[in-house]
């Protein structure tokens, strides 16, 4: 359970500094509509219902490959989106883990940076030297 609110606490870090950058929330957006869009319409065409729209969007995008049997698309139509849904929504996803990655690194390096204080100088010992 504490490794679990940890990693939340860490991916909370990383949408922070993701969301710095000026694409990130249009790219989000973007990632969040796509799954919109393959509920709905897997839930339709389908006549599946929201929520076994949504594991197969999801299941889809994430190529995972795990659906339940008797989630089948046998619509010709709804062939031809899933074609266009993987194509697309694979390179979004994609983006999406990058930057989310991106902001893990960055996210670390700036919990860590005051933890890394210098050492204070050590007082030199003065060295004449002969001339």
């Amino acid at each position: 359970m504490i490794s679990a609110i940890l990693m939340l606490r860490r991916l909370a870090g990383a949408l922070r500094v993701a969301l710095r950058e000026e694409d990130f929330a249009r790219i989000l957006a973007a990632g969040l509509a796509l799954i919109i869009i393959g509920t709905l319409a897997y839930s339709v065409g389908g006549g599946w219902s929201l929520v076994d729209g949504l594991y197969v969007a999801v299941a889809t995008l994430t190529t995972s490959s795990v659906l339940d049997p008797k989630l089948t698309v046998t619509d010709p139509w709804l062939k031809v989106f899933t074609a266009g849904y993987v194509l697309v929504g694979i390179g979004i996803l994609v983006e999406v883990a990058r930057r989310l990655g991106t902001g893990f690194i960055v996210a670390r390096a700036e919990v860590e940076s005051p933890r890394q204080r210098p050492s204070p100088a050590l007082p030199r010992e003065r060295v004449d030297s002969p001339v």
